[in-house]
């Protein structure tokens, strides 16, 4: 058996989903529920406070949701600013600095960032003495700068004027916060941040450009990738089907042109032919993507290809959302007594998908899907995921919980919530 080893770090791996700390990692909002109930489990909240739990940290949502759990709790903030202080400076892969590792430095500052915008004198505290003394200062006042008032920042540029320096300016964004606001206010900080520019707009902006000249752009072989690039994302910002697209496939797609599939999307069913050509052919270069385009157009006779792609997906975690959801559409189009088996199919892996998978982003589509397919069983969860990390979970859930006196008076604590999102609190009030 091979072991690891002794100078590898340990291999970590997600708590069981059926446990509470399973639930936390995943951000599930019955672990907060059952929290609440069992406040001696507290000082789990820290072992994913110390280390990013999420699966994808682009998208996948967890400040807001451990903030609230440290708040509610009254968990001391001490753990989590002794971790910002402990980052050292930023790596990146492979030469990450250990002390950095599981993007402990962005979670901190996220969680910090959160409770201080919703009240916490400590954590703006924290943070504005990190800006003051701590190694990755320009990251964190960019974050707070981006979220907070002006007048919660504002003072720090001198502290910013006097740290600035060539070494530190690779991580400065000159065109957002606090920099747009502070230049021109002291010149050793305009000397000594960058001036960069994006590209230049003249020859590269398409925006006045025709349909068809952008077809024809497409078309052209001497065209550089940047441009295609520009042109596709110009007929999808558009949303205008351009069939010409289906004639150019076999041009583009060998060639991993950026933005060619979410411009496949604009043709709407136009597309579903040579889609399920594409699905069949296990060598064209489209045949992953083509399922997500017939998850989205097609009809019941796509339903075994999506069920194939599905299966592909059985070691991942990405990529449920659009199948799962191609598929609920496609199923409720249909008679209730048709296709029965694929129907309670297809609940029990989103059931389990819902629960298992650490993938929150993914999560409201399930739940959305559920409620189409399986209403009556998933309005009786609908509680606790207004406790999710998600907040299009949560705002789904608001949108569609029964109306309890209980519930009535959730909604009630969430709505005025300070911490909650806006738009969540704007669903919940709706429904108050």
């Amino acid at each position: 058996m091979a072991t690891e080893a002794e100078d590898d770090p340990p291999v970590w791996h997600y708590a069981s989903y059926r446990s509470l700390l399973g639930e936390l990692q995943r951000g599930h909002g019955i672990a907060v529920v059952r929290l609440r109930g069992q406040p001696e489990q507290a000082q789990m909240v820290y072992e994913c406070t110390s280390r990013d739990t999420r699966w994808d940290w682009q998208v996948d949502d967890r400040c807001t949701y451990l903030a609230r759990l440290l708040r509610d709790l009254r968990l001391d903030l001490a753990p989590l600013i002794a971790q910002l202080r402990a980052c050292g400076p930023y790596r990146s892969w492979p030469h990450r600095d250990p002390t950095n590792d599981d993007n402990q430095f962005d979670l901190a500052v996220g969680i910090l960032e959160t409770l201080a915008r919703r009240g916490n004198a400590q954590a703006r505290e924290a943070l504005c003495g990190y800006v003051r003394d701590g190694t990755r200062w320009v990251e964190a006042l960019q974050t707070i700068s981006e979220e907070w008032p002006v007048e919660w920042w504002n003072d720090l540029w001198e502290t910013a004027a006097a740290r600035l320096n060539p070494e530190n300016t690779p991580h400065l964004l000159p065109a957002g916060e606090p920099w747009r606001h502070w230049r021109g206010r002291d010149a050793h900080l305009d000397a000594n941040m960058p001036n960069r520019r994006g590209r230049p707009s003249a020859g590269n902006d398409l925006s006045e450009t025709s349909d068809a000249d952008l077809v024809t752009l497409l078309r052209a072989p001497e065209t550089d990738r940047g441009t295609v690039a520009l042109a596709l994302r110009q007929i999808r910002r558009r949303g205008n089907p351009a069939p010409e697209l289906l004639e150019l496939v076999e041009h583009l797609a060998p060639a991993r042109a950026v933005g060619l599939v979410r411009a496949l999307h604009s043709l709407g069913p136009l597309v579903v032919p040579s889609a399920r050509t594409w699905a069949a052919d296990p060598d064209h270069p489209l045949v992953r993507e083509a399922p997500r385009l017939l998850a989205e157009h097609g009809d019941e006779q796509d339903i075994p290809t999506l069920l194939t792609a599905l299966d592909r997906l059985a070691d991942q975690w990405c990529g449920y959302d659009q199948l799962t959801a191609g598929l609920a559409r496609i199923l409720m189009s249909l008679p209730p007594t048709a296709q029965v088996d694929i129907r309670a199919l297809l609940v029990r892996r989103l059931r389990w998908l819902a629960i298992a998978s650490p993938h929150s982003y993914e999560r409201a589509s399930y739940l959305r899907s559920l409620l189409l397919l399986d209403r009556q069983r998933t309005m009786k969860n609908l509680p606790a995921y207004l406790l999710d990390c998600e907040p299009q979970v949560r705002q789904l859930a608001a949108e569609n919980v029964p109306l309890t006196d209980n519930i009535r008076c959730l909604l009630t604590e969430l709505r005025d919530d300070p911490i909650e999102d806006d738009e969540v609190k704007h669903a919940m009030a709706g429904r108050l």
